[in-house]
């Protein structure tokens, strides 16, 4: 899954280990303090990188949340002004007949 790049990303730079204070809410999400800046810049790069633009959900004065496609799915990421970063990759629903491709 494309949208893995972004796992793969902030996997290696460390903010899903314990030292970093992540947790996993489900198999799916991660969360993990962030402060919103710094966010905001993973949110841009990782649009860079997959070569799609994110899709603006939420933008407001304490979140940000995007979504970016994939080919066989898509990553959720809202920051927050409390210095939090949550990941959600979610495949298609194929039972709702849905495709990310546009």
């Amino acid at each position: 899954m494309r949208a893995l790049v972004m796992a793969s990303l902030l996997g290696p730079l460390g903010i899903f280990s314990p030292h970093a204070g992540a947790w996993a809410e489900d198999s799916n999400t991660r969360v993990a303090d962030m402060p919103y800046s710094e966010c905001l810049s993973i949110i841009s790069e990782t649009a860079q990188e997959m070569g799609e633009a994110p899709v603006q959900l939420i933008n407001n004065d304490e979140e940000t949340t995007v979504r970016i496609n994939a080919s066989d799915g898509f990553v959720t990421v809202s920051c927050s002004r409390g210095n939090k970063i949550t990941l959600t990759k979610s495949p298609v629903p194929e039972a709702a007949g849905m495709t990310a491709a546009r």
